[in-house]
């Protein structure tokens, strides 16, 4: 479990979807299934997104870079706070872009 202040870590996680922005394409993926793109229990969920692709984006000669991430976590706990983190990060950017 992740310490109060610290982001979470995929040691955290049961699986993580990863849903591609742009086609719409959407796998759950084992945290061990991550250990190609480098991932280990340590690695922070905030820097995955930097470090999947989606492969059908790749294929169609697209960058394939804005991949979205969702975690299903072994705490209730933790998801409960990661999901109060993501909408607190999401009205702030809605609040810094002019939107309502």
């Amino acid at each position: 479990m992740a310490l109060t202040g610290k982001g979470s870590v995929i040691a955290d996680v049961v699986s993580i979807s990863v849903e591609c922005a742009d086609c719409g394409r959407n796998r759950w993926w084992k945290p061990d299934q991550l250990r190609r793109f480098g991932v280990t229990g340590n690695t922070p969920l905030a820097a995955l997104s930097g470090r999947l692709v989606c492969s059908a984006c790749r294929a169609d000669g697209l960058p394939g870079t804005a991949i979205q991430i969702r975690a299903a976590f072994i705490d209730e706990r933790q998801r409960v706070r990661s999901e109060a983190l993501m909408l607190s990060e999401r009205e702030m950017s809605l609040e810094g872009s002019g939107r309502a």
